[in-house]
């Protein structure tokens, strides 16, 4: 069997396997059947600045969206944001686009379990067997794609997932500062991402 997973994610040159746009959309369809649930499985996916970000995050979202799965698009937000949106959201797991501090060619998948926590190697063998299933095992499951989904799946929407919970941290922070000067900085920086 091909190994994909490596000691942070599965990563590598963009547009070279395993980054490539086929087997990312093959790594999407694996997650949502991995990540299933009993109602509409829900995930989230971050990324960082690099180019090749947008490719695998709709190649992501395209795989995931075609096991009747919904998608979250956080957009530019730190690794640790989607963990944390992950729990915030009740979401079944998050994913980040990154390749942490590789040459800017390079970018990875990263993936989060509904608890925020990277997942176990046991984990992440199971989504390998299920990429390389040749689709046995997997099985598109028939979508009912409602207006609301489609808001969800196609909307990168800051102001839901991120702002609402930089305000949250620096109240928790500290009762004492002036909040209406901090939270006119993040509305600045959060609208300028």
């Amino acid at each position: 069997m091909n190994k994909l997973f490596g000691t942070d994610g599965i990563r590598g040159v963009a547009n070279k396997y395993p980054i490539t746009p086929e087997i990312v959309v093959k790594i999407g369809k694996a997650a949502a059947f991995f990540f299933k649930n009993s109602g509409r499985t829900k995930i989230i996916i971050g990324k960082d600045t690099r180019i090749s970000g947008d490719m695998i995050e709709s190649g992501l979202a395209s795989g995931i969206c075609s096991m009747g799965a919904d998608v979250l698009l956080a957009g530019v937000i730190p690794t640790p944001g989607v963990a944390f949106n992950v729990l915030k959201n009740e979401a079944d797991a998050g994913i980040v686009i990154s390749a942490s501090h590789n040459p800017y060619y390079d970018n990875g998948i990263k993936f989060f379990n509904n608890k925020g926590f990277k997942l176990s190697n046991q984990a992440e063998t199971e989504i390998e067997k299920l990429i390389f299933a040749k689709g046995k095992g997997i099985t598109i499951k028939k979508i009912n794609m409602s207006k609301e989904n489609a808001v969800k799946i196609n909307k990168r929407n800051k102001n839901l997932i991120y702002k609402p919970n930089c305000r949250e941290i620096f109240i928790k922070m500290n009762e004492n500062i002036n909040l209406s000067v901090v939270l006119k900085y993040i509305n600045v920086i959060i609208d300028f991402i």
